[in-house]
C-alpha cells in the first residue's frame, strides 16, 4: 500500500495527475495570498529519482525536500516493484517557506510512480510525459545500478546528469566500470562517495606541493589503504579506497598490472605498474574506526624512493588539522622540527612525512 499522507493523493493517469497538480498549485497560491505571501512556482530541473526499496525513496525524497529552495524542480520518484503489474502515480506538492530573510516562498512538485510487474520496457514511457520542457534532467540511482538493464538505459538516456552513490555498492570493483561504460550515452556522471574524497585529495596534494617532495611522485612503490568496517566487520565497503587509488593511477600514469585479488579480513592486494614500468604494490585493509561510517577512508601510507632515499607519506586518523614532520631518519635518528598546518574543520586526518635511511637495491 502506498502511503498517502507522505506521497500525496493517488492520480489515475497522467491527464488526472497533471489536473491534481494544477488544483493544488492554486490552493497553494490562494492559501499564501490569505496570509499577504507570495507564492512563486519555480523549476531549474527535472529530478527523476529512482529507487527499488520504499526507504530509499522516502530518504531521497526528504532530502529533494530540503535541497528545494536553492534548487527547485519537478520531482519525480520512481519507485521500482517487480511483484506486481500496472502502474500507480501518486502526487504530492511542497511549498518551503523560508525564515525571514527577506527570500520568496519556493512552490515545488514531486511526483512519485510506483511501476509494477516486468518494468523494463516502461519506465521511460512513464517519465516522459511527467518531464518539464526545456530543463535539464537529472537521473539520481539510490542503490546499485544492475548490469545490462534495459530500464536503465533508457533512463540514462534520457538524463543530463547521472548522479550514484558508489557507497552502496556491495562489489564496487565490478559496478564501477559499468557505471563508467554509461559515458556512452553522452552523460555527465556524478558519484556522491567521490565528493566525500575532496579533503582527502587535498591533503595527499598537499604532501607534493613542497618542491623537495615533489620528485618522490615518479618514484612510488607501495600504497597501503585503510576503510572503516563496523564493529563485527561484515559490512565490507572499498568504494572510497578504490576511487582514491583511481585518482592517484589516472593522474601518475600507474595501470593495473593483475586483478585485484582478496586479502585477510576483507581486504584485498594487488600490483600496478608505474609509467616507468616498475611495480607497485597495493593493499586495502578493512579496520574498525569509531567516528567514521563504513567505507569512509581512514588512512593511507605512500612509500618512494628517490635519489637513493626512501620515504613514506602518511595520512592517518584525526580531527581539525594537519601535522607535517620534517627532517630526516638518518642512523635511526627522528626527524628535526614540527609544522603546523591548519585544515577545514572535518575528519581530515593527521599527516607525517618520514624520510628512511638511504636505499640500498
Amino acid at each position: 500500500m502506498i502511503d498517502e499522507v507522505f506521497w500525496g493523493a493517488q492520480a489515475t493517469s497522467i491527464d488526472a495527475l497533471e489536473r491534481e497538480l494544477a488544483r493544488l498549485r492554486r490552493a497553494a497560491v490562494a492559501h499564501a495570498m490569505e496570509r499577504g505571501q507570495t507564492l512563486a512556482r519555480a523549476s531549474v530541473l527535472n529530478l527523476v529519482v529512482y529507487s527499488e526499496r520504499e526507504v530509499h525513496a522516502r530518504r531521497a525524497a526528504r532530502t529533494v525536500a530540503d535541497l528545494a529552495l536553492r534548487h527547485p524542480s519537478r520531482a519525480i520518484v520512481l519507485l521500482g516493484d517487480r511483484d506486481r503489474s500496472g502502474v500507480v502515480a501518486s502526487v504530492q506538492l511542497h511549498c518551503h517557506v523560508p525564515q525571514s530573510d527577506g527570500a520568496q516562498p519556493v512552490l515545488y512538485e514531486q511526483i512519485m510512480a510506483r511501476v509494477r510487474g516486468d518494468f523494463d520496457e516502461r519506465v521511460a514511457s512513464v517519465v516522459i510525459p511527467l518531464l518539464v520542457p526545456d530543463l535539464p534532467v537529472f537521473l539520481w540511482w539510490t542503490g546499485t545500478p544492475p548490469r545490462d538493464a534495459r530500464h536503465l538505459d533508457d533512463l540514462v538516456a534520457l538524463a543530463d546528469r547521472f548522479i550514484i552513490d558508489s557507497a552502496d555498492f556491495a562489489r564496487p570493483d565490478h559496478t564501477l566500470p559499468e557505471v563508467a561504460r554509461l559515458a556512452r550515452h553522452r552523460v555527465a556522471i556524478t558519484d556522491l562517495n567521490w565528493a566525500r574524497l575532496t579533503h582527502w585529495r587535498e591533503l595527499i596534494a598537499q604532501f607534493f606541493d613542497v618542491p623537495a617532495w615533489r620528485p618522490f611522485l615518479d618514484g612510488v612503490t607501495g600504497i597501503r589503504a585503510g576503510f572503516a568496517v563496523d564493529m563485527d566487520g561484515r559490512d565490507i565497503h572499498p568504494s572510497q579506497a578504490l576511487l582514491l587509488l583511481g585518482w592517484l593511477s589516472s593522474r601518475l600514469g600507474w595501470r593495473p598490472v593483475e586483478a585485484l585479488a582478496p586479502a585477510e579480513a576483507g581486504g584485498l592486494l594487488f600490483r600496478m605498474g608505474r609509467a616507468d614500468g616498475a611495480p607497485i604494490m597495493v593493499r586495502l585493509r578493512p579496520r574498525f574506526e569509531r567516528g567514521l561510517d563504513a567505507g569512509d577512508v581512514s588512512g593511507i601510507r605512500i612509500q618512494a624512493t628517490h635519489a637513493r632515499e626512501a620515504a613514506e607519506f602518511v595520512q592517518s586518523g584525526g580531527l581539525g588539522h594537519v601535522t607535517v614532520a620534517k627532517g630526516f631518519f638518518i642512523r635511526n635518528e627522528w626527524p628535526k622540527g614540527v609544522a603546523t598546518l591548519r585544515g577545514p574543520r572535518r575528519n581530515i586526518g593527521r599527516s607525517s612525512i618520514q624520510t628512511l635511511p638511504p636505499h640500498h637495491g
